[in-house]
């Protein structure tokens, strides 16, 4: 037999192979029937002889409408289980390892727990097939593949441990981060709640995904993908995270929502705001979500620039291009980037939005019933809206009328 037709019924072989994986995977079934796609992504350390769940992050990807949905859940949430006397989440993960001695175990028993204690309403369930965990050496490894990431530091961080020989020193200004620094950032809580830290965490996810789906980090895809599955902890095969990768990899800025769920703050615990989570849940069980038509969308304008009246500049730009503008003021203080809070869940005119003003960072903010008709838009213009070369001439006519 010749060696061109050997390499032929191997290669057939091996198309057979991966289309039998593909048949098998819940995944890849999602994708290609347009079905959301959840996983939980962890950070841990070990912390008082035990692994804690520093990090907690839900992710939640719609094939249909292309949009990634990123909730930080806080480490200090209440959650009521029977099995042990711990009811802080990051204290639950502990738990699961102390017992089985196994990140891949604890995640896989941690992430039931989200499922049946956290995200249940009434009767619905959302299933999170897949999870990732991460730990501190790990994380500054995979960094240090990619590159170093760029990072504004808006305030000053400073806090030092010398017994963990931990000292964090930035100043506000752009830095350009190694695997180091950047978990310094990201672990840095300071004098602040939980609630600070998880923004900081944003925003480095944020900065990290816009290195990622750089075209020119495209020829570093291949090896940034092997190390990804070295260092992370996943029960997601390789096959399938390459799956995940390709139909992704062209997704928006403006499509990719950053969330948290907040509450309220008794005895050592966060008890998740119910109605937050509510919405948050009836978002991700209908993936043809549709904002009801008799609910109104108003938008609100904030300048958090120095530039004097940018805001009704703005304001009355959106209104020439029919959009309901409600009022328009400064923002409490001064931003480096502009930012949309969407409170409508309505992806088409977020979407537009973004677009119509270049703006990729966006919030949103599930804290309202279905009765509610009328949800706002916040836009939030940073220091970086009149210098962006894309909207230069919208600026100038804005701001010389």
């Amino acid at each position: 037999m010749k060696i061109r037709h050997i390499i032929l019924i191997l290669c057939i072989l091996l198309i057979l192979y991966l289309a039998w994986l593909s048949s098998k995977s819940v995944l890849i079934t999602n994708i290609i029937k347009q079905k959301r796609i959840n996983f939980l992504l962890l950070g841990v350390d070990y912390v008082d002889h035990t692994m804690h769940s520093d990090t907690i992050i839900f992710v939640s990807y719609s094939p249909k409408q292309q949009v990634l949905n990123i909730v930080s859940i806080p480490r200090d949430a209440y959650v009521d289980v029977d099995f042990t006397k711990f009811k802080k989440l990051a204290e639950i993960y502990a738990f699961f390892y102390a017992r089985t001695k196994s990140k891949k175990l604890a995640a896989k028993e941690f992430k039931t727990i989200i499922e049946e204690k956290l995200f249940l309403s009434s009767s619905t369930k959302i299933e999170i097939p897949y999870f990732f965990v991460v730990d501190y050496q790990n994380f500054e490894k995979l960094i240090d593949v990619i590159g170093k990431i760029k990072i504004f530091v808006e305030e000053p961080m400073h806090y030092d441990d010398y017994a963990g020989n931990l000292h964090i020193h930035f100043e506000p200004g752009t830095y350009y981060m190694n695997g180091k620094d950047a978990l310094k950032f990201v672990r840095y809580r300071g004098q602040e709640t939980d609630i600070s830290r998880i923004k900081r965490q944003q925003v480095f996810i944020k900065s990290l995904l816009n290195k990622l789906f750089n075209p020119l980090f495209f020829y570093k895809l291949p090896i940034a993908i092997y190390y990804f599955n070295k260092c992370f902890i996943t029960n997601m095969s390789f096959w399938e995270i390459l799956n995940l990768t390709i139909e992704i990899k062209n997704l928006k800025h403006t499509n990719i929502r950053f969330s948290t769920l907040s509450g309220n703050s008794f005895r050592r615990y966060l008890e998740i705001n119910k109605d937050q989570l509510n919405s948050l849940i009836e978002y991700l069980i209908n993936d043809d979500f549709k904002i009801s038509k008799n609910i109104h969308v108003v938008l609100k304008v904030y300048n958090a620039t120095e530039y004097p009246k940018l805001a009704k500049q703005v304001a009355m730009f959106l209104r020439q291009n029919g959009y309901d503008v409600l009022s328009w003021g400064n923002w409490h203080k001064l931003q480096n980037k502009s930012k949309i809070i969407d409170y409508s869940q309505n992806e088409k005119l977020v979407s537009n939005l973004c677009n119509l003003l270049c703006i990729n960072d966006v919030t949103s903010v599930f804290d309202h019933g279905s009765s509610v008709l009328q949800r706002n838009i916040l836009i939030i213009l940073g220091q970086d809206f009149l210098k962006e070369n894309r909207i230069q001439s919208l600026a100038k006519s804005l701001y010389n009328e």
